[in-house]
């Protein structure tokens, strides 16, 4: 008797385990990914819901997705003067010439918080994918010298804004 008991009680048990743990565990939190979508005015917006599914923009607008955008900036780092005295006729040797160099990108007003890190090639060249927007572009010479001047952009959506960044080597 208690072994029917026993067996009775165990297939209860068995029986609910398999009847409710699949409800159970379908309840359970879902974990999503930590990529965020960019939207058009800037801001970024993480996965959430039961199908980890992106919240929308705060404009309502659908984001122009993951990056890379189709929009940015494209320039290039040059560095002069080169030669000590300007000439007449100029000197094509003392021309300004590119520079490598690290790139960090910043939302207009506001200096502190960089938005976007780039490094220009050999001959100077860079490209950083970003949102439409209002941007300045600074790179960063060695120590004192060279210095180089802060460029601003406006990048519309869809294309990519050429800029010249000058870096002054302090020659004389």
């Amino acid at each position: 008797m208690r072994t029917t008991i026993f067996a009775l009680a165990l297939l209860i048990l068995l029986g609910t385990i398999f009847y409710v743990a699949p409800t159970l565990l379908s309840q359970a939190p879902v974990a999503c990914t930590q990529e965020a979508k960019l939207c058009p005015d800037g801001s970024a917006v993480g996965r959430t819901g039961p199908n980890c599914e992106f919240a929308p923009c705060p404009d309502g607008e659908s984001g122009e997705g993951i990056l890379p955008y189709n929009s940015g900036i494209r320039g290039v780092v040059m560095l002069g003067p080169t030669c000590p005295v300007m000439r007449e006729p100029p000197d094509p040797g003392c021309n300004d010439k590119p520079y490598q160099t690290s790139i960090t990108v910043f939302r207009a007003g506001d200096m502190l918080h960089a938005l976007a890190f780039a490094k220009s090639g050999a001959d100077g060249t860079f490209e950083v994918s970003l949102p439409p927007g209002e941007y300045v572009v600074d790179a960063k010479g060695e120590a004192t010298l060279p210095y180089c001047s802060q460029t601003s952009a406006t990048v519309s959506s869809s294309s990519y804004t050429e800029i010249v960044v000058s870096c002054d080597t302090g020659i004389r």
